[in-house]
């Protein structure tokens, strides 16, 4: 028998980020809107809007970084000074 808390997340149901009401999830069913509301959950599911109350939790990961640019050429050599006249 596995013990996990109710802070550890994933049990019981989840809230509602439009109307604060209590959905319950089904295994292998994504929802794509509230049944009450008809809030959009896209947004939310692609990380682009932060879930309401889940403030404290873990940071995303980092994105990739990016290539290096191409590196730059080398500058070409000054042209030699004029000959300077003879002396006297």
């Amino acid at each position: 028998m596995c013990f996990r808390p109710d802070s550890a997340g994933g049990g019981g149901p989840m809230k509602c980020p439009g109307c604060g009401k209590p959905i319950q999830m089904i295994a292998g069913i994504e929802l794509k809107a509230c049944p009450f509301c008809k809030e959009d959950f896209t947004p939310y599911l692609n990380g682009e809007k932060p879930i309401p109350g889940q403030e404290g939790a873990a940071p995303a990961a980092p994105g990739a970084p990016k290539a290096p640019g191409a590196p730059k050429a080398p500058g070409a050599p000054k042209a030699p000074g004029a000959p300077k006249a003879p002396g006297a």
